[in-house]
């Protein structure tokens, strides 16, 4: 049912695209080869969040807030742009206030942050027919999400954290489709919707509200095993060059 209400939005996009691509000159050809020929590489970032689904959606049940950027380049005289998607989701974490015992240092606590974060890191062939004030465009992606969980000691009177340390990593092939629709108030600047589907294989990753950190800053968790299937919704802004 997702996938035909997508579906059928894209569809609406390009057709009202469309009539106003005929409506803006009145020799439809030579605009047309205009459009092909003067396409312009673009650069967005925003805010995206993502819904897991399916057995990701039952075992961790809510949303992962976080940013993402893409850029892409087109083909010279085809309605494709090819590019790189990048991510950030923060999954959840703790805090503590842990004793420190270095005789080297004037304080004997510090903060120590746990933190689980998801990245993504997929190529991109965006099939985009129309670039006008109205843009829309469909997706393939393909790549992978990294499910990371890390260690930061922070002692008062040090510029820079005491210790890093990374408690766990994974990574999952993922791969999926987007559709998007750029609306461009100017020629340089535009603002971006998109909504994306993943699918990627099974993954274990780090459960941030198992979290348990002691008095001396020994870090205990669980982690859960699922596929990490999601649809991510991204809003932003970009630029055309």
């Amino acid at each position: 049912m997702r996938s035909h209400l997508f579906l059928f939005l894209f569809l609406g996009c390009a057709t009202l695209a469309s009539a106003q691509q005929r409506g803006n000159g009145r020799n439809d050809r030579p605009n047309n080869a205009g459009l092909l020929q003067n396409r312009m590489s673009t650069l967005s970032g925003g805010l995206e969040i993502g819904i897991p689904v399916a057995a990701f959606g039952d075992s961790w049940g809510r949303e992962i807030v976080g940013l993402s950027a893409n850029v892409a380049m087109p083909m010279r005289l085809l309605p494709f742009d090819l590019g790189f998607d990048v991510a950030w989701g923060r999954m959840g974490g703790e805090s503590k206030v842990v004793a420190v015992n270095e005789a080297v240092l004037a304080v004997n606590t510090g903060d120590l942050e746990v933190n689980s974060n998801v990245y993504g890191y997929h190529a991109l062939a965006r099939f985009k027919p129309f670039n006008g004030k109205v843009s829309p465009y469909v997706e393939g992606l393909v790549g992978l999400r990294h499910f990371t969980t890390r260690s930061i000691l922070r002692v008062d009177g040090l510029d820079e954290p005491f210790s890093k340390e990374r408690n766990a990593s994974s990574f999952a092939g993922s791969a999926g489709w987007a559709v998007g629709l750029q609306f461009a108030p100017t020629r340089a600047f535009y603002v971006e919707g998109r909504v994306e589907r993943l699918n990627s294989g099974k993954v274990a990753y780090v459960d941030p509200d198992s979290i348990v950190i002691d008095a001396n800053g020994v870090v205990s968790y669980e982690t859960r095993s699922t596929s990490n299937n999601v649809v991510n919704v991204h809003l932003g802004i970009g630029l055309r060059f």
